[in-house]
């Protein structure tokens, strides 16, 4: 067993079935890599770390899973990963996976069908969604926390919480926002990457200022 597995194995308490479907991901993931382009190349030997684990840390940050959103998820991340989890805890709660790509789109309904997962797969522009008011938005290596922010306050003002796994810029993003909005922030610091953050976002208003 290599140690990325393990990791993942010891931090998420997860089942034998569940590293299995893990697997099934990760050799169809590196299937199609050739030719969609999904992840970076150097990541291919490290998928449970730089991919599963990164995605599945924030499983816990999510207080409501009733409407789980996952916009510019790409390659399923996090969003399929946190639907993996869900089913393995027996947790009910639709994920929805939303992409612009009709490529990535067609690859996360094969995924999907072969993981046996009950997603909603959305090939549309994130402008063009309708999102429900009790939805909890992920994102991962999407839009600048303040492009995502503008596109999400004009389509549902009510959203209710957003979590944005971010970088090293992560402390430019927020200032940027701040400027136009005024929101909570929950900040914690990635188990994968010392340079990365996951920003927790919620109450979102227009800065009267």
């Amino acid at each position: 067993m290599n140690k990325d597995l393990e990791f993942f194995i010891k931090k998420f308490n997860v089942s034998r079935e569940t590293i299995e479907k893990l697997n099934i991901y990760n050799d169809f993931l590196l299937e199609n890599n050739k030719l969609l382009n999904l992840i970076g190349k150097t990541t291919e030997n490290h998928i449970f770390l730089r991919h599963f684990t990164d995605s599945a840390q924030i499983y816990d940050l999510i207080e409501d899973k009733s409407e789980i959103v996952d916009i510019g998820s790409g390659a399923g991340f996090p969003g399929v990963i946190i639907k993996i989890l869900m089913d393995s805890k027996k947790v009910d709660g639709n994920v929805v996976l939303i992409d612009k790509s009709p490529k990535k789109c067609k690859f996360l309904d094969d995924l999907s069908n072969k993981l046996g997962l009950k997603l909603k797969i959305q090939n549309v522009r994130l402008e063009d969604y309708k999102f429900s008011k009790i939805s909890t938005i992920v994102s991962r290596a999407f839009k600048k926390a303040i492009e995502t922010i503008d596109i999400l306050f004009k389509s549902n003002y009510k959203i209710r919480t957003v979590i944005l796994m971010k970088g090293k810029t992560y402390q430019h993003e927020l200032e940027e926002a701040k400027k136009k909005y005024t929101f909570d922030l929950e900040k914690f610091r990635s188990i994968t990457s010392d340079e990365s953050y996951i920003l927790k976002i919620s109450n979102i208003k227009l800065s009267t200022t």
